[in-house]
């Protein structure tokens, strides 16, 4: 089997969370302050098979950060790891076929984990973050996994949400059953009956303004026809998110 040294271990453990990560993110991940390091021990990663890379030589895509992901030489490395679904492992043979579309999803709730970490100390208060890999095992949740569960601790409380991102190009249909999805999983009380919490507070990423709209619209007319959910909305735009925006969350209300 490879060897990895124990830094090496936690960029495979951070791409196994997050799937797919840049160099400057996997950087800030590993709070790291010496980038030479990172572009060695993820040169040496790639050039085993243990990781892939996605790099473009066009004129202005070369400006962005070299993309990493699990390759197939990974999958016997953290196997023997606690906490790692076997199953979920298989992926590794098909991560480097992946779409943009899913590429840029997975980048974007990595930036996402470090706008609220920056907000949490900023707030004094302690992220808990965990990735739909993450969730994988927990089966009292929605069939379709949210993109994250946010839990944000104070010494008065803890506040939970989860995070949904839509990714541009999504037909309203699919938007609608996803929030129809939430609305029966909560009407359902599985939540608060596993875990003796209160629902957590819903945050969904949309790809531009319109979809906001769209949205904002439907969840307000399933909450006047399931008046009896206690179930909270915010919602936000990629711009908003990409512009590092102070109020980053619109509550959806009349």
């Amino acid at each position: 089997m490879e060897q990895t040294t124990p830094k090496q271990l936690n960029i495979l453990l951070l791409l196994y969370r997050f799937r797919f990560l840049n160099r400057i993110q996997i950087q800030k991940l590993l709070n790291h302050k010496d980038p030479r390091r990172i572009n060695t021990w993820l040169k040496d990663l790639t050039t085993r098979n243990i990781i892939g890379r996605k790099y473009s030589t066009k004129l202005l895509a070369n400006t962005k950060p070299a993309i990493y992901h699990l390759a197939t030489k990974s999958r016997a490395i953290l196997l023997i790891q606690p906490n790692i679904n076997e199953k979920l492992l298989k992926r590794v043979y098909r991560e480097k076929t992946r779409s943009d579309k899913l590429i840029n999803h997975c980048l974007l709730v990595a930036d996402l984990y470090f706008l609220l970490d920056k907000q949490a100390q900023t707030n004094k208060t302690k992220l808990h973050f965990y990735t739909k890999t993450d969730l994988v095992s927990h089966y009292y949740l929605p069939y379709k996994r949210p993109d994250a569960y946010i839990a944000i601790e104070s010494k008065q409380q803890t506040k939970r949400y989860f995070l949904e991102i839509t990714d541009e190009g999504t037909p309203r249909f699919m938007i609608r059953s996803k929030i129809n999805q939430y609305i029966e999983y909560f009407q359902a009380n599985t939540w608060q009956d596993r875990t003796d919490h209160l629902n957590p507070t819903m945050l969904f990423v949309c790809p531009e303004e319109l979809t906001k709209i769209f949205l904002n619209k439907y969840i307000l007319q399933m909450q006047e026809e399931e008046p009896e959910i206690d179930l909270e909305f915010f919602l936000t735009t990629q711009n908003q998110i990409n512009s590092n925006q102070a109020d980053l969350w619109e509550r959806v209300e009349d």
